[in-house]
């Protein structure tokens, strides 16, 4: 009988991971002699960047692991792996998304569910082995996997009921990335008095009491 190969792209700055995720996908094969995987992997945005992009020619790419605190590629525009996850959903459509990440704020996780939709979106520490062999064998099965804190925390944010648009959201990312307000002002369509209500707003949605835009971003982020 022919096997069904899977090409899949493993991406996390941390070589560790990437071997476990191996491991996970080794042992699927084991246990299913129809079942192949050509496994590559990148450590950062850029060279995740180029992997896609080859795969973007060839329209071939099953499953793809996705940590969203990896490196950024400043000169591609790419500044975590969540822009590398609106590439692939703009790109290649059909391509399913795992989301990998230690994050666990309801905010945060509810924007990257908003933004990229993924069929699998787990936190790093609900699982072990056998908890990411059933999430991998879930997407195989045409299933989507979402880990208990990951639950957890959409349905906290569905709770808070905070509103943002594009600008908030835009200046938000800008801000954890380190920017000032002559960065904003290049970056953001708004004036400097504009960009300055915002923030103040954004302080009062998540109380932040101080002057500091870092207590803001680390609310948020």
């Amino acid at each position: 009988m022919e096997k069904t190969s899977y090409n899949v792209l493993l991406i996390d700055d941390h070589p560790s991971i990437i071997e476990a995720f191996q491991n996970v996908l080794k042992h699927i094969e084991k246990q299913n002699e129809n079942l192949t995987f050509n496994i590559e992997s990148a450590n950062d945005c850029q060279s995740a960047f180029f992997k896609i992009n080859t795969k973007i020619l060839n329209q071939n790419l099953d499953l793809v692991m996705l940590d969203i605190s990896s490196p950024a590629a400043a000169e591609l525009k790419i500044n975590s792996g969540e822009d590398l996850g609106i590439l692939l959903r703009q790109q290649l459509p059909k391509t399913k998304i795992l989301v990998c990440t230690f994050y666990d704020d309801a905010y945060r996780l509810s924007q990257i569910q908003k933004l990229i939709n993924p069929e699998g979106f787990i936190c790093k520490n609900d699982l072990g082995f056998m908890g990411f062999v059933k999430a991998f064998e879930s997407f195989l099965s045409n299933n989507n996997m979402y880990s208990q804190s990951v639950i957890n925390a959409l349905r906290q944010k569905s709770q808070l009921r905070i509103v943002l648009d594009d600008y908030d959201i835009l200046i938000l990312k800008e801000l954890a990335n380190g920017s000032k307000m002559k960065d904003l002002l290049e970056l953001v369509p708004l004036s400097k008095s504009a960009i300055d209500k915002r923030i103040r707003t954004l302080k009062r949605k998540f109380n932040i009491e101080s002057n500091s835009n870092r207590d803001l971003v680390l609310a948020v982020f």
